[in-house]
């Protein structure tokens, strides 16, 4: 059976205030906790008032603080940001809390601009550094690290799982070769993600972290229970969509019928164009959806990632996730 997890960026939408962001993602995560969903992930962003990710390891405590079962991590740690010291240090803390409950996805992206990245700590962008950075964490998390002259002591031998995140080639190379767990971020990269889940399949070394490839697919999830409901959904997915396209810096936008932005012949054709995976519709559409990604990519577990405003219409959503995949 395909495992079902939730991605989360904590996204701040106009007129809420930084608490009602953070006071949804606590309630999505408790509804999570209370089903069969897997994981919940927060994800790494800077520079951004949009989303609530920048101090993503201090989100998990607090996610962590109001649940009592799943498990809570990273999606990722984005390494260039930080030294493998210091994620070792401060996620192996989390871990003493709260035992076998934390985990962490590693992503090689700066998740953001450019001239943030370049403010924030340092740039290991090469396959080759990045590696050597996940080696360097693994030789903290293990056994050996006691017998370190230096060594994030709360770490040693917590062998915290780690997973590789990526949406090319190159992250699914580095996954295979060190015999890790893979998750692609198909709701970003949808044209590759063939491509690369073969690599990794197919170059996959065994490791003491794992005998065979796990697959973990990304994906955007809008489901409503009626069709009418599901076009608004996908309007407002489309207006979350068209921010990221323009690089607009503000919050996200709430859906309004009466004050609907004008898209460019550009802009309409990139909509068209880039979609990312998506599961969405009504509740049969969505089905056959999964039925073919599933058919298709044959993933080990599925992580959805939505951009809903209102609570119950994003905790519904969920629902009928998990509904479709566990039982589809």
């Amino acid at each position: 059976m395909t495992k079902v997890s939730i991605l989360n960026l904590i996204p701040k939408f106009k007129d809420e205030s930084q608490m009602d962001a953070v006071g949804r993602a606590v309630s999505l995560a408790q509804f999570a906790d209370d089903h069969d969903f897997s994981r919940y992930w927060i994800a790494e962003h800077h520079n951004s008032p949009a989303v609530l990710g920048a101090a993503t390891d201090l989100m998990i405590g607090h996610i962590l603080n109001n649940t009592k079962r799943i498990t809570v991590g990273a999606g990722g740690v984005m390494l260039p940001n930080h030294t493998p010291f210091q994620v070792v240090e401060r996620y192996a803390t989390l871990n003493i809390l709260h035992p076998g409950r934390v985990d962490i996805g590693i992503g090689r992206a700066p998740g953001t601009d450019m001239q943030t990245a370049k403010l924030i700590y340092r740039n290991i962008y090469r396959k080759e550094d990045f590696k050597n950075a996940i080696k360097e964490m693994q030789m903290y998390m293990s056994d050996e690290a006691w017998e370190l002259d230096v060594a994030p002591f709360p770490g040693a031998g917590s062998k915290i799982p780690l997973t590789i995140l990526g949406s090319s080639e190159t992250s699914a190379h580095i996954a295979a070769e060190l015999g890790l767990p893979y998750s692609f971020a198909g709701h970003f990269a949808p044209n590759t993600i063939g491509y690369a889940l073969g690599i990794y399949r197919n170059e996959f070394k065994p490791s003491k972290y794992l005998d065979k490839p796990y697959v973990m697919l990304g994906t955007s999830v809008n489901i409503t229970k009626t069709k009418e409901e599901a076009e608004v959904l996908k309007k407002h997915a489309e207006n979350i969509s068209l921010q990221f396209i323009r690089k607009e810096r503000k919050e996200f936008m709430k859906l309004d019928p009466d004050n609907e932005p004008e898209l460019t012949s550009m802009e309409k054709f990139i909509l068209r164009t880039s979609k990312g995976l998506t599961i969405e519709g009504d509740i049969d559409e969505a089905a056959k959806t999964w039925k073919h990604i599933k058919e298709e990519y044959k993933p080990d577990e599925l992580i959805g990632a939505s951009y809903i405003p209102e609570t119950d219409v994003l905790i519904d959503n969920y629902k009928y996730f998990e509904d479709i995949v566990l039982n589809g």
